[in-house]
């Protein structure tokens, strides 16, 4: 490999580790927040991904990051949530 190609593949770990941190998190929240502290924290984590100057308006990344969020903030309305059931996710 050349070294562009070692910085993708670093950056696509690093993206990937990142997004598990996140979603430990956000799945973790119920164990030490209320119901309206992670849906106001979620909220937070939406306003500022919508007005951010960092994240170009018209970018994939604001979309992909509302959906992603989006999926793994499930989590945060529900007491009792315990992942999917889907079979491919498990």
């Amino acid at each position: 490999m050349n070294e562009e190609q070692e910085k993708i593949i670093a950056l696509c770990r690093n993206f990937v580790a990142s997004m598990m941190q996140v979603e430990t998190g956000i799945t973790t929240m119920h164990e030490k927040m209320s119901k309206g502290e992670r849906q106001e924290a979620l909220k937070a984590v939406l306003r500022w991904l919508d007005t951010s100057p960092e994240i170009p308006a018209n970018s994939y990344t604001r979309e992909l990051a509302r959906e992603i969020l989006g999926q793994l903030s499930a989590s945060a309305f529900y007491e009792d949530y315990s992942g999917s059931s889907d079979s491919y996710i498990q």
